[in-house]
């Protein structure tokens, strides 16, 4: 199933995600948990909501309704925990549930919109009776803990399996979640920079992290292009748990060379920088005549920026004509086209459009030092 990107003006294609079986390794242990043993473990953090950018968003009435469950013994669904190495527990599935159980009782709401004990209704937990705060302090409920040797793989795909209660959270969401440290907090501050900023023609952060995963792809393909074999997913997920918490010298490495480019891409194609226009700002036209978009593109972000990141000397702005001459010219190309378009994972694509910048650069006068296996593979990309 091809996948439309609204924000991101592109479809990935199909991309599937080989599992061979050493990959396929997952460890499940299903086990009762008390509200006590809850409500203890979140005091304590050892019981977490990952970083999932998901609110809170259940009512007091629908938090309510689960509470009188509970007291009633009626059963509720299982929750889903993974298990970090450090002996924690982060929420996958159950979260609305598990922060409305340690809402109440931490007094934080009344009771309402109940069904059956009306008698409860405007009490919140240190109002109930001694009898049902004991009660429903025992009551337990089903967990199914992702054991922490569990392939990272798998706990990927059961992360996005059971993704499925309100709004669907995207690869670049479910990284943010899974794959935490420094490297992840990185990502959350170079969004912000300024020249990165100017090159997307937004002051702030795109919804949905869209921005993060730009990043992410600059670092990753940057160093695994010349090896690199589809699907670009797992590449993507591979490079951020591979370095979830590198020495600050990585991290200072990869922020200079990233605020560098960008600084370079905003003073020589300022806000042309990622879209499929022409050198006076129109939109580009397919070989049907219509228009394409013209928003920002990542695809085109992708060949943009390693092209700019290879570059050997500094950009003047005294270049910036004949730089977007060239650009659009590789750009009216139907294979550059489609490159940004369409399948974008294929390494083929992704060699095809990488190159279309580079050479672009080339004729214009700047110098790039490609790394040697991109130029020489070029010719034989499959």
């Amino acid at each position: 199933m091809r996948e439309r990107l609204d924000d991101l003006e592109e479809t990935e294609g199909d991309e599937p995600l080989d599992f061979p079986p050493p990959e396929r390794k997952i460890s499940t242990q299903p086990y009762d948990l008390s509200i006590q043993t809850l409500t203890d473990q979140w005091e304590e953090k050892t019981l977490e909501i990952p970083e999932i950018q998901r609110e809170y968003v259940w009512d007091n009435g629908r938090a309510s309704r689960l509470i009188e469950s509970l007291i009633l013994n009626i059963p509720i669904p299982p929750v889903y925990l993974f298990e970090t190495k450090d002996a924690k527990f982060e929420v996958i599935d159950g979260h609305q549930r598990v922060r409305s159980i340690t809402r109440y009782i931490n007094n934080e709401f009344r009771l309402s919109g109940l069904r059956v004990l009306d008698e409860f209704k405007g009490v919140r937990f240190f109002k109930l009776p001694a009898r049902e705060q004991r009660f429903l302090k025992s009551r337990s409920l089903r967990a199914v803990v992702i054991s922490h040797d569990s392939h990272p793989s798998m706990k990927f795909e059961v992360f996005e399996r059971l993704n499925t209660g309100g709004i669907s959270l995207n690869a670049q969401e479910l990284r943010n979640s899974l794959y935490r440290g420094a490297f992840n907090r990185e990502l959350r501050v170079l969004v912000k920079d300024k020249s990165f900023r100017k090159c997307l023609g937004t002051t702030a952060p795109r919804r949905r992290m869209v921005d993060e995963e730009l990043i992410l792809r600059f670092f990753a393909l940057r160093e695994l292009l010349p090896a690199y074999r589809p699907p670009l997913k797992r590449k993507l997920n591979d490079y951020m748990d591979q370095n979830r918490n590198p020495s600050q010298e990585w991290l200072e490495e990869r922020r200079e060379v990233f605020r560098r480019t960008m600084e370079e891409i905003s003073t020589v194609l300022g806000n042309q920088s990622f879209r499929l226009i022409d050198s006076q700002g129109n939109p580009l036209r397919d070989k049907n005549g219509k228009p394409l978009p013209r928003g920002v593109n990542r695809a085109l972000f992708d060949a943009q920026s390693l092209a700019f990141s290879w570059a050997e000397k500094p950009f003047s702005p005294n270049v910036r004509k004949v730089v977007i001459g060239r650009i659009s010219d590789a750009l009216s190309e139907e294979t550059t086209q489609n490159a940004v378009r369409l399948a974008t994972g294929d390494r083929r694509r992704i060699l095809d459009r990488v190159m279309a910048m580079v050479s672009a650069l080339r004729e214009s006068g700047i110098d790039t030092s490609v790394p040697e296996p991109l130029d020489a593979d070029y010719g034989n990309a499959e």
